[in-house]
Protein backbone atom coordinates (compact mmCIF):
# COMPACT_ATOMS: atom_id res chain seq x y z
CA UNK A 1 0.00 0.00 0.00
CA UNK A 2 1.81 3.29 -0.50
CA UNK A 3 2.01 5.88 1.57
CA UNK A 4 2.58 9.60 0.44
CA UNK A 5 3.70 12.72 3.03
CA UNK A 6 1.69 15.84 1.91
CA UNK A 7 3.83 19.10 3.05
CA UNK A 8 2.61 22.15 3.92
CA UNK A 9 5.06 24.31 1.67
CA UNK A 10 4.31 27.02 3.37
CA UNK A 11 4.22 26.52 6.90
CA UNK A 12 8.01 24.46 6.76
CA UNK A 13 8.90 27.99 4.74
CA UNK A 14 7.91 30.21 6.96
CA UNK A 15 10.25 28.59 9.91
CA UNK A 16 13.15 27.82 7.66
CA UNK A 17 13.14 31.72 6.24
CA UNK A 18 13.02 32.74 10.19
CA UNK A 19 15.43 29.95 11.43
CA UNK A 20 18.15 30.83 8.65
CA UNK A 21 17.40 34.30 7.22
CA UNK A 22 20.32 35.93 9.44
CA UNK A 23 22.82 32.99 8.72
CA UNK A 24 22.52 31.72 4.95
CA UNK A 25 21.19 35.85 3.48
CA UNK A 26 21.34 35.89 0.03
CA UNK A 27 21.00 32.22 -1.11
CA UNK A 28 18.56 29.57 -1.21
CA UNK A 29 18.55 29.09 2.47
CA UNK A 30 14.64 28.23 3.04
CA UNK A 31 15.33 25.20 0.27
CA UNK A 32 18.21 24.08 2.17
CA UNK A 33 15.99 24.20 5.41
CA UNK A 34 13.21 22.50 4.12
CA UNK A 35 15.46 19.58 2.63
CA UNK A 36 16.30 19.70 5.71
CA UNK A 37 12.73 19.13 7.27
CA UNK A 38 12.13 16.65 5.02
CA UNK A 39 15.25 14.92 5.56
CA UNK A 40 13.94 14.30 9.50
CA UNK A 41 10.20 13.59 8.72
CA UNK A 42 11.29 10.26 6.96
CA UNK A 43 11.74 8.93 9.96
CA UNK A 44 7.56 8.45 10.19
CA UNK A 45 7.78 6.77 6.73
CA UNK A 46 9.20 5.63 4.44
CA UNK A 47 7.54 7.24 2.04
CA UNK A 48 6.52 6.02 -1.60
CA UNK A 49 5.90 9.76 -2.95
CA UNK A 50 6.33 13.59 -1.84
CA UNK A 51 3.59 16.25 -2.81
CA UNK A 52 4.02 19.85 -1.34
CA UNK A 53 1.41 22.52 -1.44
CA UNK A 54 1.41 26.02 -1.43
CA UNK A 55 -0.71 28.91 -1.05
CA UNK A 56 -1.84 30.92 -4.70
CA UNK A 57 -1.53 34.31 -4.60
CA UNK A 58 -4.75 35.10 -4.64
CA UNK A 59 -7.74 33.77 -1.98
CA UNK A 60 -11.00 32.94 -2.80
CA UNK A 61 -12.14 33.33 1.20
CA UNK A 62 -11.00 36.98 1.21
CA UNK A 63 -13.53 37.01 -1.90
CA UNK A 64 -16.66 36.18 0.67
CA UNK A 65 -14.63 37.69 3.36
CA UNK A 66 -12.34 40.62 3.05
CA UNK A 67 -11.32 40.03 6.77
CA UNK A 68 -9.85 36.84 6.54
CA UNK A 69 -6.07 37.21 7.48
CA UNK A 70 -6.08 40.97 7.37
CA UNK A 71 -4.71 41.06 10.78
CA UNK A 72 -1.15 39.77 8.96
CA UNK A 73 1.63 41.87 8.06
CA UNK A 74 2.45 41.90 4.30
CA UNK A 75 4.25 39.32 3.10
CA UNK A 76 7.73 39.94 3.64
CA UNK A 77 9.77 40.69 -0.42
CA UNK A 78 12.24 38.42 0.88
CA UNK A 79 9.75 35.48 1.70
CA UNK A 80 8.43 35.73 -1.80
CA UNK A 81 11.53 34.84 -3.83
CA UNK A 82 12.67 32.33 -1.47
CA UNK A 83 8.99 30.76 -2.03
CA UNK A 84 9.44 30.91 -5.45
CA UNK A 85 13.44 29.61 -5.65
CA UNK A 86 11.83 27.29 -2.80
CA UNK A 87 9.03 25.59 -5.93
CA UNK A 88 11.66 25.45 -8.42
CA UNK A 89 14.10 23.75 -6.20
CA UNK A 90 11.54 21.09 -5.22
CA UNK A 91 10.69 20.58 -8.92
CA UNK A 92 13.96 19.73 -9.44
CA UNK A 93 14.29 16.81 -7.19
CA UNK A 94 11.15 15.53 -8.98
CA UNK A 95 9.08 16.35 -5.84
CA UNK A 96 5.22 16.85 -7.11
CA UNK A 97 4.42 20.57 -6.25
CA UNK A 98 0.63 21.65 -6.29
CA UNK A 99 -0.52 24.94 -6.51
CA UNK A 100 -4.29 26.21 -7.63
CA UNK A 101 -5.83 29.29 -8.07
CA UNK A 102 -7.44 31.07 -5.18
CA UNK A 103 -6.65 28.08 -2.93
CA UNK A 104 -4.74 27.35 0.17
CA UNK A 105 -1.96 24.72 0.77
CA UNK A 106 -4.68 23.40 3.25
CA UNK A 107 -7.44 22.77 0.55
CA UNK A 108 -4.67 20.94 -1.74
CA UNK A 109 -3.55 18.81 1.54
CA UNK A 110 -7.00 18.17 2.14
CA UNK A 111 -7.73 16.72 -1.35
CA UNK A 112 -4.79 14.76 -1.19
CA UNK A 113 -5.50 12.93 2.32
CA UNK A 114 -9.35 12.60 0.49
CA UNK A 115 -7.98 11.20 -2.63
CA UNK A 116 -5.33 8.98 -0.53
CA UNK A 117 -8.44 7.31 1.55
CA UNK A 118 -10.46 6.44 -1.80
CA UNK A 119 -7.84 4.23 -2.83
CA UNK A 120 -7.01 2.37 0.47
CA UNK A 121 -2.94 4.50 0.98
CA UNK A 122 -1.70 6.09 3.67
CA UNK A 123 -1.24 9.73 3.83
CA UNK A 124 1.13 11.73 6.54
CA UNK A 125 0.26 15.30 6.50
CA UNK A 126 3.60 17.47 7.24
CA UNK A 127 2.22 20.88 8.84
CA UNK A 128 2.27 23.25 11.97
CA UNK A 129 -1.18 24.37 10.98
CA UNK A 130 -3.77 23.28 13.64
CA UNK A 131 -6.33 23.31 11.38
CA UNK A 132 -5.33 20.06 9.54
CA UNK A 133 -6.37 17.92 12.16
CA UNK A 134 -9.38 17.68 10.39
CA UNK A 135 -8.06 15.44 8.08
CA UNK A 136 -6.58 13.01 10.67
CA UNK A 137 -8.34 9.29 9.76
CA UNK A 138 -7.97 5.87 9.66
CA UNK A 139 -5.51 6.41 6.97
CA UNK A 140 -4.27 10.00 7.32
CA UNK A 141 -1.94 11.03 9.98
CA UNK A 142 -0.96 15.07 11.21
CA UNK A 143 2.67 15.40 11.71
CA UNK A 144 3.19 17.92 13.32
CA UNK A 145 6.35 20.42 14.25
CA UNK A 146 6.87 21.92 17.83
CA UNK A 147 9.97 23.64 19.01
CA UNK A 148 11.81 21.34 16.17
CA UNK A 149 11.37 19.03 13.51
CA UNK A 150 12.96 16.66 16.33
CA UNK A 151 9.83 16.86 18.27
CA UNK A 152 7.33 15.95 16.08
CA UNK A 153 3.26 15.13 17.21
CA UNK A 154 1.90 12.33 15.07
CA UNK A 155 -1.33 12.80 15.60
CA UNK A 156 -3.72 9.56 14.69
CA UNK A 157 -7.37 9.77 15.26
CA UNK A 158 -7.11 8.58 19.18
CA UNK A 159 -4.08 11.71 19.71
CA UNK A 160 -6.59 13.89 18.22
CA UNK A 161 -9.75 13.09 21.04
CA UNK A 162 -6.71 12.80 23.68
CA UNK A 163 -5.72 16.45 23.51
CA UNK A 164 -8.66 17.66 22.08
CA UNK A 165 -11.71 15.89 23.42
CA UNK A 166 -13.39 16.09 20.37
CA UNK A 167 -13.17 13.45 17.17
CA UNK A 168 -10.86 14.43 14.39
CA UNK A 169 -14.14 14.99 11.81
CA UNK A 170 -15.26 17.19 14.70
CA UNK A 171 -12.09 19.65 15.07
CA UNK A 172 -13.35 21.72 11.78
CA UNK A 173 -16.79 22.72 13.88
CA UNK A 174 -14.43 23.03 17.01
CA UNK A 175 -12.55 25.76 15.68
CA UNK A 176 -15.35 27.23 14.35
CA UNK A 177 -16.63 27.94 17.41
CA UNK A 178 -13.67 29.07 19.51
CA UNK A 179 -12.53 31.00 16.43
CA UNK A 180 -9.56 31.79 15.13
CA UNK A 181 -7.75 35.06 16.06
CA UNK A 182 -4.56 34.28 13.69
CA UNK A 183 -7.11 34.32 10.65
CA UNK A 184 -9.32 37.28 12.02
CA UNK A 185 -11.92 35.29 12.84
CA UNK A 186 -13.79 35.42 16.32
CA UNK A 187 -16.09 32.39 17.33
CA UNK A 188 -18.79 32.58 19.79
CA UNK A 189 -17.39 35.04 22.87
CA UNK A 190 -17.41 32.85 25.77
CA UNK A 191 -17.69 29.12 24.27
CA UNK A 192 -13.36 28.29 25.24
CA UNK A 193 -12.52 24.88 24.29
CA UNK A 194 -13.68 22.57 27.20
CA UNK A 195 -17.64 24.12 26.13
CA UNK A 196 -17.34 23.72 22.74
CA UNK A 197 -15.84 19.88 23.30
CA UNK A 198 -18.50 19.14 25.55
CA UNK A 199 -21.29 20.66 22.84
CA UNK A 200 -19.46 18.63 20.54
CA UNK A 201 -20.08 15.55 22.35
CA UNK A 202 -23.24 16.19 23.30
CA UNK A 203 -24.49 16.90 19.72
CA UNK A 204 -22.51 16.12 17.40
CA UNK A 205 -22.10 18.71 15.02
CA UNK A 206 -23.05 22.63 14.84
CA UNK A 207 -26.36 22.21 13.33
CA UNK A 208 -26.66 19.98 15.94
CA UNK A 209 -25.73 22.35 18.98
CA UNK A 210 -28.19 25.19 17.14
CA UNK A 211 -31.14 22.41 17.01
CA UNK A 212 -30.45 22.12 20.67
CA UNK A 213 -30.34 25.66 21.98
CA UNK A 214 -32.81 25.45 24.20
CA UNK A 215 -31.52 22.60 26.27
CA UNK A 216 -28.54 24.72 27.08
CA UNK A 217 -27.00 27.14 29.84
CA UNK A 218 -28.96 29.92 29.47
CA UNK A 219 -25.94 31.99 29.10
CA UNK A 220 -24.00 29.26 26.66
CA UNK A 221 -27.26 29.33 24.48
CA UNK A 222 -27.34 33.97 24.34
CA UNK A 223 -23.54 32.91 23.33
CA UNK A 224 -24.45 30.87 20.82
CA UNK A 225 -27.44 32.64 19.69
CA UNK A 226 -25.60 36.30 19.44
CA UNK A 227 -22.48 34.47 17.27
CA UNK A 228 -24.52 32.44 15.48
CA UNK A 229 -23.45 34.37 11.59
CA UNK A 230 -19.53 34.33 13.05
CA UNK A 231 -19.59 30.58 14.08
CA UNK A 232 -21.25 29.45 10.45
CA UNK A 233 -18.80 32.23 8.60
CA UNK A 234 -16.31 30.40 10.60
CA UNK A 235 -17.73 26.96 9.66
CA UNK A 236 -17.76 28.38 5.85
CA UNK A 237 -14.07 29.51 5.61
CA UNK A 238 -12.54 26.73 7.96
CA UNK A 239 -13.73 23.65 5.52
CA UNK A 240 -11.24 22.70 2.57
CA UNK A 241 -12.71 23.74 -0.78
CA UNK A 242 -14.19 20.96 -2.39
CA UNK A 243 -13.65 19.46 -6.17
CA UNK A 244 -9.71 20.04 -6.12
CA UNK A 245 -7.89 18.39 -8.63
CA UNK A 246 -5.44 16.05 -7.36
CA UNK A 247 -3.28 13.26 -9.60
CA UNK A 248 -1.83 10.46 -7.33
CA UNK A 249 -0.85 8.73 -10.38
CA UNK A 250 1.79 11.54 -11.42
CA UNK A 251 2.42 11.80 -7.45
CA UNK A 252 3.37 8.72 -6.82
CA UNK A 253 5.16 8.06 -10.51
CA UNK A 254 7.13 11.11 -9.57
CA UNK A 255 8.72 9.89 -6.26
CA UNK A 256 11.69 11.58 -5.00
CA UNK A 257 14.74 12.25 -7.85
CA UNK A 258 17.44 11.56 -5.84
CA UNK A 259 20.23 12.68 -9.15
CA UNK A 260 17.66 15.58 -9.84
CA UNK A 261 18.57 16.66 -6.18
CA UNK A 262 22.29 16.57 -6.79
CA UNK A 263 21.98 18.32 -10.04
CA UNK A 264 19.95 21.11 -8.39
CA UNK A 265 21.20 21.31 -4.97
CA UNK A 266 24.77 20.64 -5.19
CA UNK A 267 25.74 23.94 -6.69
CA UNK A 268 23.86 25.48 -4.14
CA UNK A 269 26.38 23.97 -1.76
CA UNK A 270 24.00 22.11 0.07
CA UNK A 271 25.59 18.68 -0.30
CA UNK A 272 25.02 17.73 3.37
CA UNK A 273 21.10 18.13 2.93
CA UNK A 274 21.52 16.15 0.06
CA UNK A 275 23.27 13.29 1.32
CA UNK A 276 21.39 13.25 4.78
CA UNK A 277 17.90 12.98 2.27
CA UNK A 278 19.75 10.32 0.11
CA UNK A 279 20.37 8.43 2.89
CA UNK A 280 16.56 8.45 4.59
CA UNK A 281 15.27 7.80 1.47
CA UNK A 282 17.49 5.06 0.15
CA UNK A 283 17.93 3.05 4.10
CA UNK A 284 16.00 0.08 3.79
CA UNK A 285 12.81 -0.01 6.29
CA UNK A 286 13.22 -1.41 9.62
CA UNK A 287 11.67 -5.18 9.31
CA UNK A 288 8.31 -6.01 11.55
CA UNK A 289 8.57 -6.50 14.98
CA UNK A 290 8.34 -10.47 15.93
CA UNK A 291 4.71 -11.29 17.10
CA UNK A 292 4.70 -11.88 21.36
CA UNK A 293 5.03 -15.68 22.46
CA UNK A 294 1.26 -16.68 22.60
CA UNK A 295 0.20 -19.58 25.01
CA UNK A 296 -2.97 -21.04 25.43
CA UNK A 297 -5.11 -19.35 28.17
CA UNK A 298 -4.05 -21.91 31.42
CA UNK A 299 -1.06 -22.12 30.44
CA UNK A 300 1.89 -19.90 32.24
CA UNK A 301 4.44 -18.54 30.15
CA UNK A 302 7.55 -19.18 32.31
CA UNK A 303 10.74 -16.67 31.06
CA UNK A 304 13.72 -18.64 31.67
CA UNK A 305 16.15 -17.24 34.15
CA UNK A 306 19.31 -15.35 32.46
CA UNK A 307 22.54 -17.70 32.43
CA UNK A 308 25.13 -16.89 34.98
CA UNK A 309 27.88 -14.82 33.59
CA UNK A 310 30.75 -16.65 32.14
CA UNK A 311 33.80 -16.43 35.25
CA UNK A 312 36.52 -14.63 33.33
CA UNK A 313 39.50 -17.38 32.83
CA UNK A 314 42.35 -17.30 35.34
CA UNK A 315 45.90 -17.16 34.22
CA UNK A 316 48.54 -19.08 36.10
CA UNK A 317 51.18 -17.20 35.51
CA UNK A 318 55.08 -18.57 36.87
CA UNK A 319 57.41 -15.81 38.11
CA UNK A 320 60.86 -17.01 38.72
CA UNK A 321 62.50 -15.41 42.08
CA UNK A 322 63.44 -11.89 41.67
CA UNK A 323 61.36 -11.40 38.56
CA UNK A 324 58.03 -8.74 38.21
CA UNK A 325 55.13 -8.93 35.74
CA UNK A 326 52.69 -7.17 34.74
CA UNK A 327 48.57 -8.27 34.15
CA UNK A 328 46.52 -6.02 31.51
Amino acid sequence: MPNVLAVDGNSLAHRAFHALRHDDAGGHFVTRGVVRMLASAWSEGPFDAVAVAFDSRDNRRKEIYPEYKANRPEKDPELRRQLDLLCEDLRACGLSVLQEHGAEADDLLASVADACAARGWSCAVLSSDRDLLALVSATTRLLRPRQSMADLAVYDPAAVVAEYDVRAEQYTDFAALRGDPSDGLTGAKGVGPKIAARLLRDYGDIPGIYANLSNLHPKVEAALRTYREDVERNLLLMAPLPNLDVDLDAILAAGVDLDGCDRALLPLGMGAEVGRLRHVVERPPLPPMPPPPTAAPDEVVRVPDEPPAPSRPVATVVVAEGEQVALF
